[in-house]
């Protein structure tokens, strides 16, 4: 790994800045120094990291967890005093001792988060920190990860951590840049990390934690119900290892307390930002108490296979068990034309077994079922379960004509699979039936869909559902290299999301979370001098027509100057860009499903004419202007009632001005993939965010790729589809 520490070592990276012709911030999703970013992958001894890993486990000392418990860890010391409970593993077992903190110590938690400022620049030492952390403790970030979650391949997870890291400390790199010019300002209140549990060593510890402190956002990790245990032995890590480089431990800090304390916290905390990965359930309780939540939520991952040769049976199987079900990608859905319970019995009968993380490590293997954990498995009402051979589980099934209802359950860790198939008769390529489908992926939002078996159509399946949805990944199998669902390497242009169903995003989310990105970038904020300095080359960014009168009446001048970072960011951010891995891929901004009626905006009365103006912009100066419709309240100030139509007539936009239960009926009439609301709008210069994430909360984004490299014919179809942002001025 010698090579791989020094390539970790290089600290400083500037792309081609966009401000030297006058344009917007150039790490922002799509834009030209983003798509820069990628290329460079340091290389990764996987081999050597498997070897130790498994040298690690197999000296580990079982007792060491309980000796020296999980415990709050406060400017780098565990604090004292407070009930000591069990703690366990991913299938309940218990594994080690953690120390609840007292609510003194809670509180003394609080009035260090609200406190605490430390610098603005700790890149050097951090990346050093990352190198080692990444290398010579590698072998044991995935061990414990292996012994806690029973991973069995967590030696990806690190080889992901090694490669994309390289692209989000570029991006920091930039946003930093950006501060230091008097462009923006990154808000450096501290960022609590609700860990997740089966990637907790690139999600938590690399995107949510180095790359915050970085930048002197100070952290704070909270512990979990149940494998708690390795994400706060990376947490003691990391604070050893800024002791060494001389960095105040007050960045980093641990939280060991109740879930009523979590929340008495986050209630105390409500300004800071929350970082997230985890179920719809749990993001939504947080989001009542902190409007900055910022999570990536699972969702029901859908494979389409009109037949099912060996190749595609052994993608089903692979994409269904990987890590015990325990894989944010892992397969839910099966769409065929026909399957039965003996199919589904012929395709999970090789499934192999598995005693521990360790002996799958051992093997190279990464979807063997555990049998200790078969023991207890029941399946939930309306399935059945499939025989299972003494060496696995069983494997839950249900066959839903048509198509399976809504409200999937993700069942974690057990293996669930609802197969939909269309009425006798019908067939999967059929318009309408690809059309209910869009309907319920629209509904249910997976986070991939895999498309096997049509290719020799020319892609015309997920040419059709590609229009028709919004899915953060897209896959299409080869002839002999099928798709699966649980495929993604952002470190390859595979951009990587994990979004909830953008008509109640809201609810989850400040915003989408995509990777890679920026994490610092996503609370932080312009500079009001800098959106006066912009505001004066509106006449070039958006021309002399109505969407500058709008913005005139509007009578705010930061809120213009931002409308002109917004249109020199979509001017060079539109469009597909290739992917960089040995699977083709496309990737970018992308329009609504497309649909007559996708997006319907509404100006209240109450609303702000600025806040209007903005979230009309990244349609009108883009092809998702189709699909676009404006809704006026009956009685709005007369004032916006004008400059509302007249802009849309100036831009040929459909406008309506109607009551609110005129409004309520277009809804439902329509089902429009998005209504854009505009009650608690940003529109102050202290709440409007990075300009990406203001699109990425109005358009989908993503990639979709072919399983084969070099796919010319893939890239020649799909590079033309309409579902692509592209600039229209």
């Amino acid at each position: 790994m010698r090579g791989c520490v020094k390539r970790l070592l290089a600290t400083r990276w500037v792309g081609r800045r966009l401000e030297e012709e006058g344009g917007a911030e150039s790490y922002h999703f799509g834009s030209s120094s983003y798509v820069a970013a990628f290329g460079e992958k340091p290389p990764v001894d996987v081999k050597m990291l498997r070897s130790s890993t498994v040298e690690y486990l197999e000296a580990f000392d079982a007792k060491s967890w309980h000796e020296d418990p999980v415990r709050t860890l406060l400017r780098g010391d565990p604090l004292e005093g407070g009930e000591e409970v069990d703690t366990v593993d991913a299938f309940g077992s218990v594994n080690g001792k953690q120390i609840l903190a007292t609510s003194a110590g809670v509180d003394a938690v609080l009035a260090h988060m609200q406190q605490v400022a430390v610098g603005k620049d700790f890149r050097d030492g951090v990346r050093r920190i990352e190198a080692r952390l990444l290398s010579s403790h590698a072998a044991q970030l995935i061990g414990n990860q292996a012994m806690d979650f029973h991973k069995q391949d967590g030696v990806t997870e690190i080889e992901e951590s090694i490669e994309a890291n390289v692209v989000e400390r570029k991006l920091n790199d930039l946003l930093l840049e950006d501060e230091r010019a008097g462009r923006v300002r990154v808000q450096r209140q501290p960022a609590l990390v609700g860990c997740v549990s089966n990637f907790s060593n690139f999600l938590d510890l690399c995107r949510k934690t180095l790359r915050n402190i970085e930048l002197g956002v100070p952290v704070l990790v909270l512990s979990r119900s149940n494998t708690t245990q390795h994400m706060f032995r990376w947490t003691q890590l990391l604070l050893a290892e800024l002791r060494k480089e001389n960095i105040d431990t007050s960045l980093v800090s641990y939280l060991s307390c109740t879930i009523a304390e979590q929340r008495r916290v986050m209630k105390a905390l409500a300004h800071c930002p929350l970082y997230l990965t985890g179920s719809r359930e749990v993001a939504a309780a947080i989001k009542e108490l902190m409007p900055y939540t910022f999570a990536s939520t699972g969702g029901p991952n859908t494979m389409v296979a009109p037949t099912l040769d060996a190749d595609t049976e052994a993608a089903i199987r692979m994409s269904s068990t990987i890590e015990n079900s325990g894989q944010c990608t892992a397969m839910r859905h099966l769409v065929t034309e026909s399957c039965s319970k003996e199919d589904l019995q012929r395709i999970f009968n090789p499934v192999q077994g598995t005693e521990s993380a360790a002996d799958s490590l051992r093997r190279g293997a990464f979807d063997g079922l555990f049998t200790s954990w078969a023991r207890s498995f029941q399946a939930q009402a309306g399935y059945q379960l499939l025989e299972a051979s003494p060496a696995t589980q069983p494997v839950a099934y249900r066959i839903a004509e048509n198509l399976t209802p809504t409200g999937l359950e993700e069942n974690w860790r057990r293996v669930y699979l609802d197969v939909s198939r269309p009425p006798a008769g019908n067939s999967i390529t059929d318009g309408s039936y690809l059309q209910a489908l869009a309907r319920w992926l629209t509904v249910e939002q997976p986070i991939t869909l895999a498309v096997n078996g049509d290719d020799k159509s020319g892609f015309s399946m997920m040419w059709k559902l590609f229009e028709s949805t919004a899915q953060a990944i897209y896959s299409v199998g080869r002839a002999g290299r099928p798709a699966l669902t649980a495929q993604a390497r952002p470190q390859d242009g595979e951009i990587f999301g994990e979004f909830p169903p953008r008509a109640d995003m809201h609810l989850y989310t400040q915003g989408p979370v995509f990777v890679p990105s920026s994490t610092p970038s996503y609370m932080a904020r312009y500079e009001t001098a800098h959106l006066a300095a912009c505001a004066g080359r509106a006449p070039e960014a958006l021309g002399q027509g109505a969407l500058l009168a709008l913005l005139r009446a509007a009578d705010e001048e930061h809120v213009t100057g931002y409308a002109v970072l917004l249109a020199e960011y979509l001017k060079d951010s539109c469009g597909p860009k290739l992917g960089c891995g040995q699977r083709t891929t496309l990737w970018g901004l992308q329009r609504p499903p497309l649909s007559p009626v996708s997006t319907i905006l509404r100006l209240a009365a109450t609303d702000r004419l600025a806040a209007f103006a903005l979230h009309l912009l990244p349609f009108v100066l883009t092809n998702a202007k189709e699909g676009l419709v404006v809704s006026v309240a009956q009685d709005a100030p007369a004032r916006h009632l004008e400059a509302a139509r007249s802009v849309c007539d100036g831009l040929g936009v459909p406008c309506h001005v109607e009551d609110a239960a005129a409004f309520d009926n277009r809804r439902l009439k329509d089902q429009p993939w998005n209504t854009i609301e505009l009650q608690a709008a940003p529109c102050q210069a202290e709440d409007l965010p990075m300009v990406d994430h203001f699109v990425l909360r109005l358009l989908p984004m993503g990639h979709i790729k072919s399983t084969t490299e070099k796919d010319e014919d893939f890239v020649n179809i799909f590079k033309k589809s309409p579902k692509w942002l592209r600039f229209a001025q």
